[in-house]
C-alpha cells in the first residue's frame, strides 16, 4: 500500500501535477503504446482536478491485469488487491472510513468473470464507491485470451459454449440495483472526465464502463471501430427513470450503436448507521464488554 501526499505538502491550487507527484513517471508506464488505459488515466486525472480533490483524500484500489496498474500512475493512497477482489476491498475501506473517496479500477475480466459475485452484491448494497471498468474484451496481461465482453459487434452466426455471446455490463448493473450506471470511451478523455466527475459526486455506488481498446491483442474493437459506433445519450433522456434507461439500451442495441453518458442515476435513500470504534483513542472509555459477550 502506498501513501498519499499529506495535506501539508499539497499546493493550495490543485493541478494535474499534484496527481503526478509520488506516482510512477510517464516514461516508466508499462502499458503498450496506444493502450486505451492512457485515456482513462487522463480522464480520471482531469476529473479529480476539476473537483479539487486532494490525493490524501483518495484511495485507489486496483485489481489484477493491465488495468490494475493505473493506481501506480496516480498520486493518492493505493492498494493492489487480488484478481476480482477490488470491489470487496473498496467496500471494506469505505465502511472503515466513510469520509474517504474510494475508487476501484478494474478490467472487464476482473469484474465480470472472477469478480462478478462481488459486482452484483456491491450493486445491491450501494456503497458510495466508484468503479471504473477498463473494458477491452480480452485478458491483455496474459496475452489476449477472450474475456466476458469479447465478441462485441462480431458476426458470429451461432452462439455455442466455445463462442458465448458478449456480456452486457450496463444491463447487469441495472438489474443488480446499481444507482449510477454510465459508459465512456477512452478515445475521448475529456468526455470521460465529465462522466467520472459525476460518478465521484454520486452518493451511492457508481459504475462507469469505459471502452478501452487493447491495441495489441484485440484487433477488432479498435479506436476507429468504436468511433464509428459510439453515440452520446440524448439530452432528452431522463436518467432517473429506470424503464427509460432500459428502453434507451434497447434502442441503441436495435440501431447497432453504443451509448456514451449517464444511462441511469437514481440515488437511493439510506439509513444512518453507526460504526464500531476502531482506533485506540476511540476505544478509550468505551465499554466493549457487551460486544465481547455477544461474540462468545
Amino acid at each position: 500500500m502506498t501513501d498519499a501526499t499529506t495535506p501539508s505538502r499539497v499546493s493550495q491550487k490543485i493541478s494535474a501535477k499534484v496527481w503526478e507527484e509520488n506516482a510512477v513517471p510517464r516514461h516508466r508506464i508499462q502499458w503498450c503504446p496506444g493502450c486505451g488505459d492512457f485515456g482513462v488515466l487522463a480522464g480520471l486525472k482531469m476529473a479529480l482536478t476539476k473537483l479539487e480533490v486532494t490525493p490524501y483524500e483518495v484511495l485507489l484500489i486496483g485489481g489484477i491485469g493491465c488495468s490494475g496498474q493505473i493506481r501506480n500512475y496516480l498520486n493518492g493512497n493505493g492498494f493492489h488487491g487480488t484478481h476480482g477482489g477490488a470491489l470487496a476491498y473498496a467496500l471494506g475501506a469505505k465502511m472503515a472510513n466513510p469520509g474517504l473517496t474510494v475508487i476501484a479500477l478494474a478490467g472487464d475480466g476482473d469484474t465480470f468473470a472472477i469478480g462478478v459475485e462481488n459486482f452484483v452484491h456491491v450493486c445491491r448494497r450501494d456503497p458510495a464507491v466508484v468503479l471504473i471498468i477498463m473494458d477491452n474484451g480480452v485478458y491483455g496481461l496474459t496475452k489476449g485470451q477472450h474475456s466476458p465482453t469479447h465478441g462485441r459487434g462480431m458476426d458470429i452466426r451461432e452462439w455455442s459454449e466455445e463462442a458465448p455471446p458478449p456480456f452486457a455490463p450496463l444491463r447487469l448493473a441495472l438489474t443488480a440495483g446499481a444507482t449510477f450506471v454510465a459508459q465512456s470511451f477512452s478515445g475521448d478523455p475529456r468526455h470521460a472526465a465529465e462522466i467520472y466527475a459525476q460518478a465521484l459526486q454520486h452518493p451511492g455506488f457508481a459504475v462507469v464502463n469505459d471502452f478501452s481498446p487493447c491495441v495489441t491483442y484485440n484487433k477488432f474493437n479498435t479506436y476507429d471501430w468504436y468511433r464509428e459506433r459510439v453515440e452520446d445519450v440524448p439530452a432528452s433522456h431522463d436518467p432517473s427513470d429506470f424503464q427509460a434507461a432500459w428502453e434507451l439500451l434497447n434502442d441503441f442495441d436495435r440501431r447497432g450503436r453504443l451509448p456514451l453518458g449517464v444511462v441511469y442515476r437514481h440515488p437511493r435513500p439510506k439509513k444512518a448507521h453507526g460504526r464500531l470504534p476502531i482506533w485506540p483513542e476511540e476505544l478509550q472509555g468505551a465499554d466493549i464488554r457487551p460486544l465481547l459477550q455477544m461474540m462468545r
